[in-house]
């Protein structure tokens, strides 16, 4: 099983090296504690171009992020109260997903979850063979998140930050200490 040393070092390497050439990375995230998990590790990918994918949610509105060149904010369907409005919403997302992807030419996606990476990651692996990297969430100590499970089999780095957590997960898994 992996092992990083500490922060940074662990989402640079292998994946996101510090070259002359710049990569165009996409952070695909939901809104609250997914994206200040996101944002708290954004210096990782100091020197790139960075995107952010979001939902479309009232306390998203207008926001603005130094860091990141442009945000894209998907639809949401149905007020996202349910399941079917959840399904419905990354249904309907994919084919943002499509023409966003299309735009930028991301070269890495980047998620923390929850939902919305798993139709962007999807559609970044099958349609334009983007390389992903996935931060499972600091509070998942014993048993991954539903993300996590559904997108560990896909990803290129799996990083988790409590060593307990490697023994649930593969091989790909790295325990990157806590990143957060």
């Amino acid at each position: 099983m992996g092992g990083c040393e500490y922060t940074d070092s662990c989402l640079a390497d292998p994946l996101v090296e510090r070259t002359m050439n710049k990569q165009n990375i996409g952070i695909i995230c939901s809104s609250g504690g997914h994206l200040a998990q996101a944002l708290s590790v954004i210096d990782a990918f100091d020197g790139h171009d960075l995107f952010l994918i979001v939902h479309d949610l009232p306390t998203l509105k207008g926001i603005q992020i130094s860091e990141v060149r442009r945000i894209y904010q998907l639809r949401v369907i149905l007020g996202y109260t349910s399941f079917i409005a959840v399904f419905l919403t990354a249904l309907a997302n994919v084919f943002q997903l499509v023409r966003i992807f299309w735009i930028e030419k991301p070269s890495i996606l980047f998620s923390t979850g929850a939902e919305i990476a798993i139709p962007a990651f999807y559609v970044g692996k099958v349609v334009y063979r983007t390389r992903l990297i996935y931060l499972e969430t600091l509070t998942r100590v014993k048993d991954l998140s539903l993300t996590g499970k559904v997108l560990y089999p896909i990803v290129n780095l799996f990083l988790v930050q409590w060593p307990e957590l490697l023994n649930k997960v593969g091989r790909k898994a790295v325990y990157g200490g806590r990143l957060i």
